[in-house]
Formats: C-alpha cells, sequence, structure tokens
C-alpha cells in the first residue's frame, strides 16, 4: 500500500500550521521502506514524532490503515464517529483508520508520536481492544508503552530485514499489554442498559430535535441526574456533548454537500440561534462554518454527496 498517496486522498478538510508548514504530507512523518510488509509482520508504514501548533484541524475519509498515537505534551481532541476523545499524556490512540476522524488542538502546542501501520493480525487486535476501551488505552503505572513508542521513533526509515523482525517485536509486546489489559477488563464489563442505548438512539437518530433530560427523565421513569449520570461514565461524554456531536458531524455533511446559508444549516440540525451554532461549530473543529466550507478542496465538494441529513420532526 502507498500510505502517502491513501493518507492524501482521504484528506477531507485541513486548517492548520505544523511548525510553519502547511502540506498534510507533514503528519505523515517518515514514509518507511519496509521489505517484509506482504509476509505479514507488524510495520509501520509512516510516522515519527510530531510537533504542532495552534490552530491545527485535520479532517479524513475512512482509509484502509491503522494508527497508534501516543501524547508527550498538551492534549489534542479526536473525533470518531460522533463522539470526541481527548488525546493527553495518560492515554494511547490505537485507531481503525476506516471509520474516518477527525483531529483538533485545544491548544497552544502538541507533541507527540505516532505511526501509521501494517500487519495482519491488526485487525484481530482491533476488535479485542475495541471492545473494552473504544480507542484510547488508559496507560497504567508500569507500563512499557512510553518505552516502545520512544523505541519506534529510533529505527532507520530504511530498516534492514533484520531491523525490520526488530520492529515487529517492539510492535508484538505493546499489543501483548494491550490485549492482556483489554482482555481484563471485558471480564469486568457489565451490559450496557437498554434505556442508555436507547438514549443514545435518539441522539443519532433525531439529532435535529430539541433534546432535553425532562424529557428522557418522564419517558424512562429515571432521574435526569442518574441518566445523565451514567450515560457520561458509560459513553466517556455527556449527553449534551454526546448530541452536539452528532448536530456538528451532520452540519459538516451539509457544508460541503449543499450551498444552503448557514443559518440554514443550523436551524437543518436543531440549532436555530446562528451565533451559538457558529460557536458551537467552532468549538469542535477550531474554525468557522464559512471557514470550514471555504477551506474544503473543490474536488472534496463536488465528490461529496451524502444523503443530506434532516432528523426527524419534532414530537
Amino acid at each position: 500500500m502507498n500510505i502517502s498517496t491513501t493518507f492524501l486522498n482521504a484528506l477531507r478538510h485541513t486548517s492548520s500550521d505544523v511548525e510553519g508548514q502547511r502540506s498534510p504530507e507533514i503528519l505523515l512523518g517518515q514514509i518507511y521502506k519496509v521489505s517484509l510488509e506482504d509476509k505479514s509482520f507488524l510495520l509501520p508504514l509512516a510516522g515519527g514524532e510530531f510537533r504542532l501548533s495552534d490552530p491545527f484541524y485535520y479532517e479524513w475519509n475512512p482509509f484502509p490503515s491503522y494508527l497508534l498515537l501516543y501524547t508527550l505534551e498538551g492534549s489534542a481532541v479526536l473525533t470518531t464517529r460522533g463522539s470526541e476523545v481527548v488525546l493527553d499524556h495518560e492515554h494511547l490512540l490505537f485507531l481503525d483508520c476506516s471509520q474516518g476522524f477527525s483531529l483538533r488542538l485545544l491548544q497552544g502546542k502538541w507533541r507527540f508520536q505516532m505511526f501509521f501501520l501494517s500487519g495482519a493480525e491488526l485487525s484481530s487486535y482491533y476488535s479485542i481492544f475495541q471492545a473494552a476501551f473504544t480507542c484510547c488505552y488508559p496507560i497504567p503505572i508500569g507500563s512499557c508503552v512510553s518505552q516502545r513508542m520512544q523505541q519506534l521513533t529510533k529505527f532507520s526509515f530504511t530498516p534492514t530485514p533484520a531491523e525490520q523482525i526488530q520492529l515487529h517485536r517492539e510492535l508484538t509486546d505493546m499489543f501483548v499489554e494491550l490485549m492482556l489489559s483489554a482482555l481484563s477488563v471485558s471480564r469486568d464489563v457489565k451490559p450496557i442498559p437498554a434505556y442508555l442505548l436507547s438514549m443514545k438512539a435518539d441522539f443519532e437518530e433525531n439529532y435535529a430535535e430539541n433534546h432535553s433530560l425532562e424529557y428522557f427523565e418522564q419517558t424512562l421513569g429515571i432521574s435526569r441526574y442518574r441518566l445523565c449520570r451514567e450515560f457520561s461514565a458509560t459513553f466517556h461524554t455527556s449527553p449534551l456533548q454526546y448530541l452536539q456531536g452528532k448536530k456538528i458531524e451532520a452540519a459538516k455533511s451539509l457544508l460541503l454537500s449543499t450551498d444552503n446559508p448557514i443559518h440554514e444549516v443550523g436551524a437543518m440540525v436543531g440549532i436555530d440561534n446562528t451565533n451559538h451554532f457558529i460557536h458551537l461549530f467552532k468549538k469542535h473543529t477550531g474554525v468557522t462554518p464559512f471557514v470550514y466550507r471555504q477551506n474544503a478542496p473543490q474536488s472534496i465538494r463536488e465528490t461529496h454527496c451524502p444523503s443530506v441529513p434532516v432528523g426527524l420532526p419534532p414530537r
């Protein structure tokens, strides 16, 4: 797989400053020239250590690869499937890029190590991993993650076959830790209550409606405070933040697939106050709706034609 071509073709939107440069390829780091890729070894295709400054926002359509990302300093926000995850020094991101995602710098500077990977075992590893951690591994005391990620940055980008075996060993050792932790957590995981799944589905299907915790309290017969607490603990985001994320994801699609004015896009996702819509959009993406639409490459606007999300009519 040509990771550079795949990476750039998947790029959907960008607004960034990477050490004073704006080329999206900067985020690939170094491209590894490996000879054992077709022999099922775990190997990096591209990566390295990065330093980024605010403002920074990248968004990708799905593409076939897996991503490891470890924050050294600062923090950023990953958005995928409408959910937001904070990337910080206490977590390792392991992501299947086939689901599409965006990265946004919170503020200041962000220093991190990131690698795009290949390997036959990755899909099996990810299946076990996401059942326990979704996409972020909470790094425990005594973890090998920091050491292994640092070791990866020390290898040549044209590794010999022997060095490629060593790379495979470093990655395997790290994934062994992740898998054992995931299986340990999975034994203790309780099924998600049906009422929380019902709330989540309602947000996803009817995001344009004016939801309230009072409505769910009356409908489900459960205290709004308990619903908020359990939803946040289960899905790692509050009900309001989850709903806002769904609205913004729908708004991004509308901005690229229609020529509707900004205020109409806001209204279509259930945010009638245009100033509030602009504020929320910038909070989630780092740019205003106008700039987001303006900065989208013409090729993306011409080919991006999803079904127009309009939500369901109010109750």
